[in-house]
C-alpha cells in the first residue's frame, strides 16, 4: 500500500517536471535566443551658417562731393585781406592751402573719410592718390619748402590713420602715394539667429550696436605750397587730385601695418541729420543718435542757434519741439517762422545741447526755400 502511494507521488512529481520542461522550451523557441534587436533612426542636417564675414563700408560720396576740393593761396591773400572773401569763415592762419573741413572753416587739413570693418574677419584696406598732370606746379615731396626756393611747388600728403603722411605725385611721375593698413574684424559683434518663418538660421550682427563698436580709421589730406615760389604762369591752375580706396581679406602673410582695434560699445549721442531743407506749413524733422552704454543721452537740454557772426543768437523754446524715438520734431509754425526769418537759399545753424553726463553738442543747419 504504502508502495502503491509512493508510485503515485513519484508519477505526479515526474508529470509536473515535464509540464515545466514543456512550457520553458516553448518560451525560449517564441523569443529571440542570441539577446539582439536593431531599429532606424532618420538622420537631419541642422544647417550651416558662415562665420566667415567679409564686410568693409567705405566711404561713399557723391560725384559733387568736395572733400578733397582745395585752395593754393602761396602769396597769402586770404590773410591779407583778413578773409574778405567770405568774412562768415575762418581761415587757418599761415596756411598755403586750404581744405574746407567744416561748416564755413578752412584749414590745411581736409575734413577726413571713414572706414570701418562691419564683418567677423580681418581686412587689408588700400588708400591712394595722386594729381592730375599740371605743367605749371610741380609736386612737392615735403610741405617744408627753403627759403632760397622759386619752383611754383604744391605739397599734398595723403593721411592714414594715424600712420606718416604719404607725398602725393602727378600721374605718371610714378606709382600713386599709397597706404595699406589693417582693420580688425569683430567676431563678438555677431550672433546665431533663427527664422521661424523660413526655418533657417542665419549668422548676423547683433541689433543696436553703434558704430563705435566696430574697428574703424579715418584718412584725408594735407596740404602746402611753397610761398617763395613764382606763380605767374599765364593761365595757371591747381592741379585736381584723386583718391581712391579698396579692401580685401588680409592675407596671413600680410606685410600692412595692423591697427589697434578701437571699438567701443559706448558712444555719445550725435546728430544724424546735418541739413534740412525747410518746407512751409509743415513740421520738421531732425534725426538723433542718442548713444549707448555709459555715454548715452536720454533727452535734450537745449537748442541754441547762431548769428550771422557766428555767435549765440537764442534758444529756441523747448515748446515749440519734442523729443521722441530718435527724432526732434519741430512745429510747423516754428518752421513757417524759420523760413520768414531767413533769406531764399540761406542756412540757420543750430547747436544741440543733449542731457549725457559730457553734455555733447551737435549741429545741423535748415535752409529756407
Amino acid at each position: 500500500m504504502h508502495n502503491k502511494k509512493c508510485k503515485k507521488m513519484l508519477a505526479a512529481v515526474l508529470a509536473g517536471t515535464m509540464v515545466l520542461g514543456m512550457s520553458a522550451t516553448a518560451f525560449a523557441a517564441d523569443g529571440d535566443p542570441a539577446g539582439t534587436g536593431n531599429t532606424t533612426g532618420t538622420g537631419e542636417f541642422e544647417g550651416h551658417v558662415e562665420k566667415n564675414v567679409l564686410e568693409v563700408k567705405l566711404p561713399t560720396v557723391e560725384a559733387s562731393d568736395k572733400t578733397f576740393a582745395y585752395t593754393m593761396d602761396p602769396e597769402g591773400l586770404i590773410a591779407a585781406t583778413e578773409g574778405a572773401k567770405d568774412k562768415t569763415a575762418s581761415f587757418e592762419k599761415g596756411a598755403t592751402v586750404y581744405f574746407q573741413s567744416a561748416e564755413k572753416t578752412f584749414t590745411k587739413d581736409s575734413a577726413k573719410l571713414k572706414v570701418t570693418n562691419k564683418g567677423t574677419v580681418d581686412a587689408d584696406v588700400t588708400v591712394k592718390a595722386e594729381t592730375a598732370t599740371n605743367a605749371n606746379v610741380a609736386m612737392a615731396s615735403s610741405g617744408t619748402f627753403a627759403d632760397d626756393n622759386t619752383a611754383a611747388e604744391l605739397y599734398l600728403g595723403l593721411q592714414v590713420a594715424d600712420k606718416a603722411a604719404a607725398a602725393v605725385k602727378q600721374t605718371g611721375d610714378s606709382d600713386p602715394a599709397t597706404v595699406t593698413v589693417g582693420l580688425k574684424g569683430a567676431e563678438d559683434n555677431f550672433e546665431v539667429k533663427y527664422d521661424e518663418t523660413t526655418k533657417k538660421y542665419s549668422y548676423v550682427a547683433k541689433a543696436g550696436l553703434p558704430d563705435t563698436a566696430w574697428n574703424n580709421f579715418e584718412f584725408g589730406l594735407t596740404g602746402a605750397c611753397n610761398p617763395n615760389g613764382t606763380y605767374a604762369a599765364e593761365n595757371l591752375a591747381a592741379p585736381d587730385v584723386t583718391v581712391t580706396w579698396s579692401y580685401a581679406k588680409r592675407a596671413d602673410d600680410s606685410a600692412a601695418d595692423m591697427l589697434e582695434a578701437n571699438a567701443t560699445k559706448d558712444a555719445g549721442p550725435s546728430v544724424t541729420d546735418k541739413t534740412i531743407s525747410l518746407t512751409s506749413n509743415q513740421a520738421t524733422v531732425v534725426n538723433v543718435n542718442m548713444g549707448t552704454g555709459d555715454k548715452k543721452a536720454t533727452g535734450i537740454t537745449s537748442i541754441t542757434f547762431a548769428d550771422s557772426a557766428g555767435g549765440k543768437a537764442g534758444t529756441v523754446d523747448s515748446s515749440k519741439y519734442s523729443y521722441a524715438d530718435g527724432k526732434i520734431t519741430f512745429l510747423d509754425t516754428w518752421t513757417n517762422v524759420q523760413i520768414a526769418g531767413i533769406a531764399s537759399g540761406v542756412t540757420r545753424t543750430y547747436t544741440i545741447t543733449f542731457d549725457d553726463s559730457a553734455a555733447t553738442t551737435g549741429t545741423f543747419s535748415v535752409t529756407a526755400p
